[in-house]
């Protein structure tokens, strides 16, 4: 799907029919991919699209990553079997990148009884270029500016192709409804980087899924700003929920209970919701062995 002069989303399926990941092309004397897809992404997607633009994976020159999570970056080394590109991550992803299995450690670490360790979902990538908030990656063809956007995960970033309005924010912006938002960091960080992106001038915003309400993953112009106002809203009003819900229960709830009260969002972000309470002094953790919260 064309996005602008020189810049294509590629869609990659991912989990049923009709959702994917986004893989954007950013196409000049070499070729920007902004994300991966899954392992299978390349071969499944991204390579038939660069064929049907005339162009080939030994033409890419550089893959920038949103963050280092499995359906974002699982197909950066099926890419680097091919070709020898460059791989940029933010500086807090580069240790996800390469070590696939560490996300479901801490995971498993912080919310025992919502998240068993399993088996690799990529290989192990080595970045060739870590990256910060602000930083200017040049590549020889186009200048992205980074804004770091932790929420969804501590390295979310979002990638901005200036010369033509371009925001490519990964899953750092989630709207509402259904099973979203779903944060693995922090909801405190997720707010503060939707208040960043109210912030910026942005013509065309690039998601890492078809969020909803809209189901797209390309939004433009005024429905920008109405998306990232009603993420905000959606988040601020779920913490709400589940603080309401800990302090009228009378006893100890575990996150996929919360869950289950509320009905919306996903039992990982009420844990980082519940974290972030009581980082706040809102909340506490009664019993870390069952992972039992009280407010």
């Amino acid at each position: 799907m064309k996005v602008s002069d020189n810049v294509y989303l590629v869609e990659c399926p991912f989990l049923r029919p009709g959702y994917f990941v986004s893989s954007c092309i950013i196409a000049g004397r070499g070729i920007v991919l902004v994300d991966t897809g899954l392992e299978d992404s390349p071969k499944q997607a991204i390579y038939p699209y660069l064929g049907d633009l005339g162009l080939g994976i030994r033409d890419v020159s550089h893959i920038i990553l949103t963050h280092a999570h499995f359906d974002h970056c699982g197909g950066v080394s099926r890419i680097r079997e091919e070709v020898l590109c460059r791989v940029g991550v933010h500086e807090y992803g580069k240790p996800f990148l390469e070590d696939p299995l560490l996300l479901d450690i801490q995971l498993n670490r912080r919310f025992p009884i919502l998240y068993g360790i399993g088996e690799p979902r990529f290989k192990p990538v080595e970045a060739d270029i870590v990256f910060k908030d602000s930083d200017i990656i040049d590549t020889g063809s186009v200048r992205l500016r980074i804004i770091h956007t932790p929420g969804h995960s501590p390295c979310s970033s979002c990638i901005v192709y200036e010369d033509k309005g371009i925001y490519i924010s990964g899953d750092s912006i989630q709207g509402y409804g259904g099973n979203r938002p779903l944060l693995f960091h922090s909801s405190i960080d997720y707010m503060e980087s939707l208040d960043k992106f109210s912030k910026e001038h942005i013509d065309i915003l690039v998601l890492g899924h078809p969020f909803p309400p809209y189901g797209r993953a390309i939004l433009r112009s005024w429905e920008v700003r109405d998306f990232i106002k009603e993420s905000l809203e959606a988040i601020e009003k779920l913490r709400s929920l589940v603080l309401d819900i800990l302090r009228e229960s009378g006893k100890p709830m575990n996150p996929r209970e919360i869950y289950e009260r509320i009905g919306v969002s996903q039992p990982i972000t009420i844990g980082c919701i519940l974290e972030d309470l009581e980082r706040e002094g809102e909340a506490s953790r009664f019993d870390e062995g069952v992972d039992l919260w009280v407010g």
